[in-house]
């Protein structure tokens, strides 16, 4: 079994200001901020606020023109394996998350962490007793 890692929300807080303020910095050109359901709500509620940007559900955004996606962030809680934000870019969203994994196929245009081990994460939203698989994969078995 996997050992769980913890994070708390002074720890969220930290990295949602950390990202804001890099995404800002970088002239990046963003109407809106979206996130994947599940794991990239919350933090794409909070990255939102902080950086002042209307939200808009994801499911909203995929129906906006190619041209008016460039300027949607798409925001993820980790790039672990990266499927999920490689799709997104395929779309012509921006793409941002709080962590990635040493092992991710994708690397986001935006991030705060580097995650060097295969430990599971469990960010504050999530219940502290979930399972280290993910969903889609438990539903395989």
């Amino acid at each position: 079994m996997k050992e769980k890692v913890f994070y708390s929300w002074e720890w969220l807080d930290k990295i949602i200001m950390e990202l804001g303020e890099t995404i800002l910095s970088s002239n990046a050109q963003i109407d809106f901020v979206t996130g994947v359901p599940r794991g990239g709500l919350v933090p794409a509620v909070m990255l939102s606020h902080y950086m002042n940007k209307k939200f808009k559900p994801y499911n909203e955004a995929l129906e906006m023109t190619t041209s008016a996606r460039q300027k949607v962030l798409v925001v993820d809680d980790i790039s672990d394996s990266g499927e999920t934000l490689l799709k997104a870019e395929t779309f012509g969203f921006q793409t941002a998350t709080l962590t990635v994994r040493h092992s991710t196929i994708f690397y986001p245009d935006f991030y705060c962490d580097k995650i060097e081990d295969d430990s599971w994460l469990v960010f504050p939203w999530e219940r502290e007793d979930s399972k280290t698989l993910q969903d889609y994969l438990v539903d395989q078995k």
